[in-house]
């Protein structure tokens, strides 16, 4: 009975452990799987749409732009409920689907494609990025800064957690309606205190002439204490980049793809390892056992 038990015990062990471990890569496929589908979803509104629609929406778009004349950065940018938004003008604005998708952000250098949301609620922080509110619309243009925010080091899924793997010179594409707009990264702020609102309002303010979007996440992983943007300025549109992966880049590829894998094979061999190191302390337990009941009886006839 006690060694059922045991076995019981040890096998609640293992699942438990094995979901720990298994939970953020199952959460970020699926939360890539979902992700695909919003993307797909709002293409397709995109493909139903007629000339006079897409007109409609860039004139929209382009007169709410035209009524920010400076970014207003009102408190911390992770603090926006997306039920204040919804019965906003801005909320009608590039909402072609009525589900607050207003486009997508493609990074390819860190294989990244997430869905841009209306505001920076923390239910659209949990699975995308979100457009901060009181920013121009990304849709481009002189004297534009939109500023597109997500969070890094969620368990849960991805999506700016890599962001500081860019470089200046890196590209990264936003996709609206029926164009697709690219952009260069040429500054990158790594350190800024959450509370140094002078710098950050700075830094997320509209250049005259110039047009930018700026990535805008928490640094560092768990603390949050700190921000990290990376700008980029719009380029002409060559087709979205495919970065050339070096050997060691594809070996740690299939890593990552392949991990729930290499994961469920190597809690596999513990297993058996455990197992069979289980069994043969238990016959050698039984052997010594037997050996030593044997000379207790020798000794008795003596």
């Amino acid at each position: 009975m006690k060694r059922k038990l045991s076995g019981i015990l040890f096998g609640l062990l293992f699942l438990i452990g094995f979901g720990i471990l298994a939970y953020p890569t199952i959460s970020d496929q699926w939360n890539t799987y979902r992700q695909s589908r919003l993307i797909s979803s709002y293409e397709s509104t995109v493909q139903e749409m007629t000339p006079e629609d897409f007109t409609q929406e860039w004139e929209a778009a382009r007169q709410f732009n035209s009524t920010l004349t400076q970014n207003n950065i009102y408190g911390d940018v992770f603090s926006t409920d997306e039920e204040d938004l919804k019965n906003t003008e801005y909320w009608k604005v590039l909402n072609i689907g009525g589900d607050g998708v207003m486009g997508y952000l493609s990074i390819p250098k860190i294989n990244v494609k997430i869905s841009i949301y209306h505001g920076t609620g923390d239910e659209v922080l949990q699975t995308g990025a979100g457009h901060l509110d009181g920013t121009a619309l990304p849709i481009g243009g002189e004297n534009t800064h939109s500023v597109l925010a997500a969070h890094r080091g969620l368990p849960s899924a991805r999506l700016f957690t890599d962001i500081d793997q860019l470089h200046k010179g890196d590209m990264f594409y936003i996709h609206v309606l029926d164009e697709t707009l690219a952009y260069q990264v040429d500054q990158i702020l790594d350190m800024v205190d959450k509370d140094d609102m002078e710098t950050l309002e700075e830094a997320l303010q509209v250049v005259p002439g110039e047009d930018h979007v700026t990535l805008f996440t928490c640094t560092p992983y768990g603390v949050n204490s700190h921000r990290l943007l990376v700008r980029g300025t719009r380029v002409p549109y060559e087709g979205e980049e495919e970065i050339e992966s070096t050997p060691v880049d594809t070996m740690l590829r299939a890593v990552q793809n392949y991990y729930m894998l290499y994961l469920i094979l190597g809690l596999s061999v513990t297993l058996l390892v455990i197992l069979i190191m289980k069994f043969l302390f238990g016959r050698r337990r039984k052997s010594d056992g037997s050996g030593r009941t044997d000379h207790s009886s020798k000794e008795g006839k003596k």
